[in-house]
């Protein structure tokens, strides 16, 4: 099978690692012979790129997963570029895996426009599904979109062989956030608020580990080497050397920690899927959304909360204390999140097989 996988590129290494997922998952569990990628932010659908390209060169287009039902500036309301009417040209089948549904509160939900045009996406889909992170309460509540929850691909990432050790000292991850600064700190005093207390919790923890910061996007490297100045026993990870095209080599930094403080949700997901045990700093629905699914509320907080300092140094120490214990579960958990993924595949497959045999016989 000839796969065209198109998601989010050269913005977000998270979008990396669950693209690293959807990949493990397509070769697992379907007939693979090759898959091309194309940037969904990006790569319009026009009738010739549908006509020449995805018609013609491949068999299955996979869209997603990642935050992609998001922005209301966008032309359709979310990040698929391809006019409503032009849906329905796509011969070959299409499914939209574990996708996000990420407006931010204040945004008030994807405009009228969006709706129609991910309902006329469902519609002609094969298979459409959300992540597990709050994305199917929230779409439903937002659209009348009854959409079913999948383990975020980003579960996936460690299907392949294990990797290697990157840091000889105990050490922690800590991934921040500071794109849309006024959304995730609600003002930019807040956010000085936030740096000044996390510097305190920082240099509190580089007593037992190093602390290696993490950033993910371009603007998260201002807020990462804010925090992380003049605090011994601190680093952060090169992000030239990485990204994008290198992306998967910052895995070993979450597979290999003693625990993550995350505010970006694959910061919460990778950690996860080895088993090392996170902290959500809650700044935008889904953090919580993905913390309540996998019953795991008592280790988020939120950014913006007046005792936020000190919720975060009181639900370190019981993480310090449960360590044992939350390995155990989060093992339990990804053999949940295992089951489901592999439900999923078998209703998807399904679908697919139904769909080639209903256009042999047209």
């Amino acid at each position: 099978m000839r796969i065209l996988h198109t998601y989010c590129l050269n913005y977000n290494i998270g979008d990396y690692y669950l693209g690293i997922g959807v990949k493990n998952l397509l070769r697992k569990y379907l007939d693979v012979d090759y898959i091309g990628d194309t940037n969904i932010q990006g790569q319009e659908f026009n009738e010739y790129y549908i006509e020449q390209v995805v018609n013609k060169r491949y068999d299955l287009l996979v869209i997603g997963g990642g935050g992609i039902i998001h922005g209301a500036h966008w032309p359709n309301g979310w990040f698929w570029l391809i006019d409503i009417d032009l849906i329905i040209k796509i011969k070959i089948p299409f499914i939209v895996y574990g996708v996000g549904y990420n407006y931010w509160i204040e945004e008030k939900g994807i405009p009228d426009r969006g709706i129609k045009h991910l309902k006329e996406t469902i519609k002609n889909a094969a298979y459409f599904s959300v992540r597990n992170d709050g994305s199917a309460k929230r779409i439903l509540e937002q659209t009348k979109i009854d959409a079913p929850a999948i383990p975020d691909p980003g579960f996936h990432v460690n299907l392949n062989e294990r990797t290697a050790r990157p840091i000889d000292k105990p050490y922690i991850v800590i991934q921040l956030a500071n794109d849309k600064p006024e959304s995730r700190f609600l003002s930019l005093d807040n956010r000085k608020v936030f740096i000044d207390h996390i510097r305190e919790v920082v240099t509190k923890l580089t007593k037992d580990y190093h602390v290696l910061f993490a950033p993910h996007v371009y603007d998260d490297i201002w807020l990462s080497e804010q925090i992380a100045s003049g605090i011994d026993n601190t680093s952060v990870w090169n992000f030239g050397e990485y990204s994008f095209d290198k992306s998967e080599l910052t895995l070993s930094f979450y597979e290999h920690a003693e625990f993550a403080i995350a505010m970006r949700g694959h910061g919460q997901i990778i950690p996860i899927a080895y088993n090392v045990p996170v902290i959500a700093l809650e700044n935008h629905p889904k953090h919580r959304g993905l913390m309540e699914e996998l019953n795991l509320l008592d280790y988020n907080v939120v950014i913006n909360d007046i005792n936020f300092k000190q919720n975060l140094l009181t639900v370190i120490q019981k993480l310090k204390f449960n360590k044992e214990q939350l390995v155990s579960q989060y093992e339990s958990i990804n053999q949940t999140l295992d089951l489901c993924t592999k439900t999923a595949f078998e209703i998807i497959k399904t679908k697919l097989y139904h769909r080639t045999y209903d256009n042999s016989n047209h």
